[in-house]
């Protein structure tokens, strides 16, 4: 378990699965999205890495068609990813009524998330999204003040007044660390989506799995998964590299019972099929194995520690 993903392993595990070429066809396993009335595949796409280091328009295309061909319906994206919105947008046309759409804000006031919806909207080329995220609420640096965020002039006001305008069907947030500040965002009933980061090392560092899934399942909150390969982070911490534990860490996540999406940040189309394939053949750790896979990730969250910020 010590050696990178390699091209090989990308096609061993296509090869295994029932999606092996890119003309297969038929759609992947689908949840509901909480309660809002949407059947979501359960891979989603990360739109993050379609930007960081930037692909030909042409690639990122390919990405998108082939994805949607195969039965993927759950993109994500955000201001704060460089082009990533400039790319899907261009990537869409002609099929954003096949995808569910989301982007975020990292504004703190109304008027700032407005400006940035509707700059999400320009640059996607499209009239409305599914959802917008408040991007990373547990920010104390970007959110400070919890309470201004959340009342009328604050970003969670900015983003209803952009719902009731048609701008976005759907309201949600997102948190990396500091898993109990999510708790007063879902108290103010807003809250339809969820996404954190969730992979079973980071259960025994930030633990949303036990401290806010349940309560996101009681109030029918969709939850999507962010993070299920660790990273990306400036140095070697936080990274599920291997085939082993994609495997693992996809079927982890799946397995979570409050778990609609697992979103992949995915850069070729190799790595789309490899996603592909580990949906269409996803079962349950279960038994033996997952005592296994528990004491592996108690020892990784020793070595990686809070990466990506406080606890608490």
């Amino acid at each position: 378990m010590t050696n990178d993903l390699t091209r090989r392993d990308f096609s061993k595990l296509v090869a295994a699965s029932p999606l092996a070429t890119a003309s297969a066809a038929g759609t992947l396993p689908k949840r509901p999205l909480g309660k809002i009335g949407f059947q979501a595949s359960i891979l989603g796409i990360g739109g993050q890495r379609l930007a960081d280091r930037p692909l030909e328009q042409s690639v990122v295309d390919r990405i998108v068609h082939e994805a949607i061909d195969n039965g993927l319906n759950y993109i994500d994206t955000a201001r704060g990813y460089g082009d990533s919105e400039k790319v899907l947008g261009h990537a869409l046309k002609g099929r954003r009524d096949k995808v569910f759409l989301i982007t975020k804000t990292r504004e703190a006031t109304r008027d700032g998330a407005l400006r940035e919806v509707e700059e999400s909207l320009r640059t996607l080329q499209v009239d409305h999204v599914d959802c917008v995220h408040i991007h990373n609420i547990a920010r104390d640096d970007r959110f400070p003040d919890l309470d201004a965020a959340l009342s009328e002039k604050g970003v969670l006001g900015g983003l209803i007044e952009a719902k009731r305008k048609g701008m976005t069907k759907h309201i949600g947030c997102t948190a990396h660390l500091r898993a109990p500040r999510v708790l007063p965002v879902f108290a103010t009933g807003q809250i339809e989506l969820f996404m954190c980061g969730l992979n079973f090392v980071e259960r025994y560092i930030y633990n949303f799995e036990d401290k806010i899934l349940p309560e996101a399942k009681r109030r029918g909150i969709g939850v999507i998964a962010m993070k299920v390969l660790g990273g990306p982070m400036p140095d070697t911490r936080g990274r599920l590299n291997t085939l082993e534990d994609y495997q693992t860490s996809l079927r982890y996540v799946w397995g979570l019972p409050e778990l609609s999406v697992a979103l992949i940040g995915m850069r070729s189309v190799d790595e789309l099929r490899q996603g592909l394939a580990a949906a269409r053949s996803f079962k349950p750790i279960s038994g033996e194995e997952l005592a296994q896979v528990a004491e592996r990730g108690k020892l990784l969250a020793k070595e990686w520690g809070p990466l990506r910020g406080p606890v608490a």
